[in-house]
C-alpha cells in the first residue's frame, strides 16, 4: 500500500484522481455519477466538476492557512457534521449551475492545477513537523496528516481512497500510482 504521508505520493494521487475527471470531460458519453452527494436530486458530470472543484478549493484554504500556522475553518470540528457538509455540496452545486459550463470547467483545472502545485511547493521541511493547533482526525497531527484527513473523500464508504475524490464518485476502482 502507497504512504499517503509521503508528499510525492500525495501529488501522483491527486494528478492520477483529477486526470479521471480530465478524462471524462472528453469522453463521448458522460459516466454515471456513484455516491451522489446531492441526494435524490440527480448530479450531472458539470455538476461533479463543481463539486469537486469546490472541495479542492476548500483543501487549498486549508492547506494554505496550515503552512501559515493557522486552522481553517474547514478544521473545526462544527463543520465535520453530515449536516453542513451536505449543505456545502447543495449550496455549492447550485451555485455552480448558474455558470456556463466552460467556465465550471476552467475553474476546475484551475484549482486542480494550484492544489497540485500548492502540495508539491511543501517545504518538505514541514511536510511531518507538528501543527501549532490540533485537528480532528486519528491521523498524526502534521501538515503530512492534516492533507490525509481533507482529501479523505467523505462519499468513500471504505474510507479507504484518500486523495481520490473523482475516482469515488466516477465509480473507479483505485486509482494506479
Amino acid at each position: 500500500m502507497p504512504d499517503f504521508m509521503d508528499q510525492e505520493t500525495a501529488c501522483r494521487a491527486l494528478v492520477a484522481d483529477r486526470d479521471h475527471l480530465v478524462a471524462a470531460l472528453a469522453a463521448d458519453t458522460p459516466p454515471t455519477i456513484h455516491h451522489n452527494p446531492l441526494g435524490d436530486d440527480p448530479m450531472s458530470l458539470t455538476d461533479l466538476v463543481v463539486h469537486v472543484s469546490m472541495w479542492d478549493e476548500i483543501v487549498l484554504g486549508v492547506l494554505t492557512e496550515a503552512q501559515a500556522g493557522r486552522a481553517h475553518w474547514y478544521v473545526d470540528p462544527r463543520w465535520e457534521t453530515r449536516d453542513c457538509g451536505r449543505a456545502l455540496n447543495v449550496g455549492g452545486v447550485d451555485a455552480g449551475r448558474r455558470l456556463p459550463a466552460p467556465l465550471v470547467h476552467d475553474r476546475f483545472r484551475v484549482v486542480r492545477d494550484a492544489l497540485i502545485a500548492a502540495t508539491a511547493a511543501v517545504d518538505p521541511g514541514l511536510w511531518h513537523k507538528a501543527l501549532p493547533f490540533r485537528h480532528s482526525g486519528p491521523e498524526p497531527q502534521t501538515l503530512a496528516g492534516l492533507c490525509f484527513k481533507v482529501n479523505m473523500p467523505e462519499a468513500d464508504p471504505t474510507r479507504s481512497k484518500v486523495y481520490q475524490h473523482a475516482t469515488v464518485h466516477l465509480g473507479l476502482t483505485e486509482i494506479q500510482r
